[in-house]
């Protein structure tokens, strides 16, 4: 890597004022390889797994693997702006990033004869750009009162630009959604059925004239009760995958924080921190289970909204055993709006004046996380993820949230 930096501000031609007390402008560029991939990913060999569904278990081929994987690599350009203004009372930063990463470890399709399905190549590309901001106020700044404000939001944009042996997309299947992968695209968007209500009447159904077919090619037609599908490929009336499309994308239109704190007096401190991310989308995995009304498991009280009569508008479908018409397959119903803004942290400190030979100073301090949350997710908590991966953001699949707690201590200067 190679960072540079000019304090403009140090020039024999700047003139000192009160207005812009420091500015500095850099550039960099650096080369980043990753080597976080499966450790397996070189090796071929074979696991037990079920045959024919029926409890017998057998050992089968799992992985081909590739001896020429190498890591990913990263170049990323980065330049950003950074000054004090107004007898330093602001301070004021800006970064922007473009980055391109080559030989994108992803997954290649495999001949049927092969006995997979996959495996691991070079072959994948990836562009990212972004920027992040942040400023820092001393709103007020008396002997006895200081008052501070800092905010920073940040934004990116990540897009596929190659994929293995030249295809234009791939799907993953995750915790019973589709993840797309696709040239052109973010990674790692949500790829399924658009929904336009529930059918109230017969009459509606019958005037949509929407059907779909089952493994033997009958045809089922979609009645009252059931999830009026948006037909997206056409005017023929079936409901099948060339129906799918994006329906959300678990990147956010920008994130960042938000701090305030006060120092009262000479002993006092009170801070608080804000975190906030805006137009991400989740899928709420757990909805998906808990309100698809198709088995014996438990469900929650947003059932009691099914479909039950002629007429009833809902927004929930009728309840059927097995889900035939896959009224709760995969789509806009069960992904939502992730925005949120979080109170993530306060505390409180007080110095205690004590010094002498073997004390320097007592601090009291109290603390408390995850106070408050503003949002519309329906789910538990709206910053989860279920993994590190790429493929595995933005999708709840009930994990342990984000839970209150409050914390007090003592600490001792010596």
């Amino acid at each position: 890597s190679i960072q540079a930096a000019w304090v403009l501000t140090n020039e024999k031609w700047f003139k000192p004022n009160k207005g812009i007390n420091f500015l500095k402008v850099n550039a960099g560029f650096e080369s980043v390889g990753n080597d976080g991939i499966d450790n397996s990913a070189t090796l071929t060999y074979m696991s037990s797994a079920a045959l024919f569904n029926n409890g017998i278990t057998s050992i089968g081929l799992t992985n081909i693997g590739n001896e020429g994987l190498r890591w990913e690599t990263t170049n990323r350009f980065t330049a950003g702006i950074e000054g004090n203004f107004f007898n330093n009372r602001l301070n004021f930063k800006f970064n922007y990033f473009r980055a391109k990463t080559s030989n994108l470890v992803t997954l290649a399709t495999l001949a049927y004869v092969a006995g997979i399905d996959n495996y691991y190549t070079n072959d994948g590309a990836m562009k990212n750009e972004g920027f992040d901001a942040a400023f820092n106020a001393k709103l007020v700044n008396n002997k006895n009162f200081k008052l501070e404000l800092g905010a920073s939001v940040g934004h990116y944009k990540n897009e596929l630009t190659a994929l293995p042996k030249g295809e234009t997309s791939f799907e993953t299947d995750m915790y019973g959604g589709t993840i797309l992968s696709e040239v052109g695209r973010p990674a790692g968007v949500f790829y399924g059925y658009k929904t336009d209500g529930v059918f109230a009447t017969s009459a509606d159904a019958q005037a949509a004239g929407l059907y779909q077919k089952d493994a033997a090619g009958n045809i089922m037609n979609f009645e009252a009760g059931d999830i009026k599908f948006v037909n997206l490929n056409g005017s023929d009336g079936e409901i099948n995958e060339a129906d799918r499309t994006v329906i959300g994308d678990p990147n956010p239109d920008i994130y960042g924080n938000i701090a305030l704190n006060m120092h009262i007096g000479k002993n006092w401190t009170v801070s608080t921190n804000f975190n906030y991310s805006l137009g991400n989308d989740i899928y709420n995995y757990q909805r998906a289970l808990l309100e698809s009304g198709s088995k014996f498991m438990n469900q929650t009280t947003a059932v009691n909204r099914r479909w039950i009569a002629e007429g009833q508008q809902t927004d929930i479908p009728k309840s059927v055993y097995g889900d035939p018409m896959g009224n709760g397959r995969f789509s806009d119903r069960w992904i939502e709006d992730g925005s949120y803004l979080k109170l993530k942290n306060v505390s409180v400190s007080y110095k205690i004046p004590v010094q002498n030979e073997y004390i320097q100073g007592i601090t009291v301090w109290a603390a408390a996380n995850n106070l408050l949350t503003l949002t519309k997710y329906l789910g538990a908590d709206p910053e989860v993820t279920c993994g590190n991966g790429v493929l595995l953001q933005g999708i709840d699949a009930g994990y342990l949230p984000s839970g209150r707690s409050f914390h007090l201590g003592v600490k001792f200067n010596l």
